[in-house]
């Protein structure tokens, strides 16, 4: 059996809107309009509610790596990235936060995390916001969204994202660990 730990970066992305969490798993819903929408549908057919898309499943990507062949900065520019690209996400001039590198031990593991900022296009890949461990929803903080009284600094939610790691409160339901090499 091997005593090793396994060692997995996770990339906080974040951007002047906010962390990014990656969704998927589309839902199309039907809406239902009230009475009164529906009389004003009639005159007004702008004015019934449109059908609106649903994520059933927001995740974090979680990167298996070896720290004795490749270096943590070397890994996250070259496969993280990399695989990303793959999968359709794209990135304008990404930058790593060396200040932000923290580790954490949860059980065998060792979670490297990088704050990396990120103008992370192709919006229907992910979203804005963090996971709220207690309830398992998806809490939005979408700062293009709201008002200019109401926006959050990014750092808060990366550092919520942070903090429920260092607790192990985010598990492989919420972290899906793919391997680099």
């Amino acid at each position: 059996m091997d005593d090793s730990p396994k060692h997995v970066i996770i990339p906080i992305f974040y951007n002047h809107r906010g962390a990014v969490i990656f969704r998927d798993r589309p839902v199309k819903t039907k809406p239902k309009p009230s009475a009164i929408q529906s009389i004003l549908g009639w005159v007004n057919p702008n004015s019934l509610p449109k059908e609106e898309k649903i994520y059933l499943d927001y995740f974090y990507y979680g990167f298996e790596f070896n720290p004795k062949k490749q270096k943590l900065m070397s890994a996250l520019m070259g496969g993280v990235f990399d695989y990303l690209h793959s999968r359709g996400v794209t990135f304008n001039y990404p930058g790593v936060d060396q200040d932000s590198v923290a580790e954490y031990w949860v059980g065998r593991r060792r979670y490297h995390v990088v704050a990396v900022m990120a103008d992370v296009r192709n919006q229907h890949l992910c979203a804005y916001g963090y996971l709220d461990a207690s309830t398992r929803t998806f809490i939005e903080i979408d700062n293009e969204k709201y008002q200019r009284t109401k926006t959050k600094a990014p750092s808060l939610s990366v550092a919520i994202v942070k903090d429920m790691i260092c607790k192990g409160e985010l598990d492989e339901a919420n972290i899906r660990l793919t391997s680099i090499e």
